[in-house]
């Protein structure tokens, strides 16, 4: 491709031969490129960010998790969910497509907050 001086289509034709493209591999599922960082917040319990790469987008997801919980009071899911701050269940949302707004974790349970705001049991 020639190296010609790139002009705008309000000040001169369109000349294909100064035509470029941008190429970049966009990856295909989401996934996790940081946390968890602890964040203080007026809620109740332990609060974490997650840092998500989805195409070129990126998104937090917040893991809430109860203050009285601890990991070996529990069976698994909950068990490796409250040890890993959330993490094994984002990765498994992850596989699914699935990058939530919000999970928390509760002794009842894992449930996912979605970007209609809905709440919902997190089928693990």
């Amino acid at each position: 491709m020639s190296k010609c001086a790139c002009t705008t289509l309000a000040s001169g034709p369109f000349d294909r031969r100064c035509a470029r493209a941008i190429v970049s591999v966009v990856p295909e599922a989401p996934y996790i490129i940081g946390g968890p960082t602890p964040i203080e917040a007026p809620r109740v319990g332990d609060l974490y960010r997650w840092k998500v790469q989805r195409g070129r987008a990126e998104q937090h997801v917040y893991v809430q998790i109860a203050s009285a919980l601890r990991p070996e009071s529990f069976e698994e899911p909950l068990r490796s969910s409250i040890a890993s701050k959330g993490e094994s269940v984002l990765r498994k949302l992850l596989e699914r497509d699935n990058v939530p707004t919000r999970i928390k974790i509760t002794s009842a349970g894992i449930t996912e907050v979605g970007t209609d705001r809905r709440s919902r049991p997190c089928s693990l």
